[in-house]
């Protein structure tokens, strides 16, 4: 009976330690849908590389665009859109209405009109615009013209424009300037300068501008002829001024 009851209670004791098995020693763990802070560490080094490589590669797209606007506006510039300067040439120069004489002496009441004849070309691909153009008269430095036409004109591209001009020439304002006018003009003549001026631009696509003056000189000769009237004689071209001015 004793060994018995012993062997129960050594049963019991055991059915006792195995419910009060020691648990598991428990450790911290890290989630893995948790980064620790060496993962956030890297994550914006690498961001910051993929922005800093972005923004070298966009700016050297910029860089490069300019660069490539720049030159191809340059070439275009001194070849397909090269402006050039309108050519002026004086054609003619005649009196409409000449000197008029009463009792050998000149008559001031009416005044000298004279014509002149130019050609006007533009070898530019784009229109000509004409602002204006004048004509002068001087005996020295002495301006002897009274009213002259300004016109403004359009050229086309590669095209050549004729104009008819006019210009009063003043009698008192010339008799002025040369006091013993009709020895002279019965003698070697009386000498004239005329001036030409004309003012436009060329512009093309708005974006390659040229300013342009031109003036053209030719000396002349006031006369008398065999048939007592006044002629005027154009000996050359002196002097011809271009001014420009280009905007991109």
């Amino acid at each position: 009976i004793h060994t018995l009851t012993y062997k129960k209670f050594e049963l019991a004791m055991a059915e006792s330690n195995e419910d009060h098995k020691p648990l598991a020693p428990l450790y911290l763990t890290t989630r893995s849908d948790q980064p620790n802070e060496d993962q956030y560490h890297q994550h914006d080094k690498t961001k910051y590389v993929h922005s800093h490589a972005k923004l070298i590669l966009c700016c050297g797209f910029i860089a490069s665009l300019a660069m490539l606007i720049a030159v191809t506006l340059i070439v275009l510039s001194l070849t397909v859109f090269h402006l050039h300067n309108p050519k002026l040439k004086v054609d003619s120069i005649s009196i409409i209405q000449r000197l008029d004489f009463v009792n050998g002496k000149v008559n001031t009441n009416r005044n000298v009109t004279v014509s002149v004849n130019i050609s006007l070309h533009n070898p530019n691909p784009a229109s000509f615009k004409v602002n204006e153009v004048t004509l002068l008269f001087k005996h020295g430095e002495s301006d002897v013209t009274g009213e002259s036409i300004r016109r403004s004109e359009t050229i086309p591209a590669k095209q050549t424009v004729k104009m008819s001009l006019t210009a009063e020439i003043v009698t008192t304002k010339l008799l002025a300037s040369v006091p013993g006018l009709m020895e002279d003009l019965n003698g070697r003549g009386v000498g004239l300068n005329s001036s030409v001026e004309v003012r436009g631009k060329v512009k093309i696509m708005k974006i390659f501008k040229k300013s342009v003056h031109l003036i053209k000189d030719c000396s002349m000769m006031m006369m008398m002829n065999n048939s007592s009237m006044v002629t005027l004689l154009c000996l050359r071209r002196t002097h011809e001024m271009t001014e420009k001015h280009v905007q991109i």
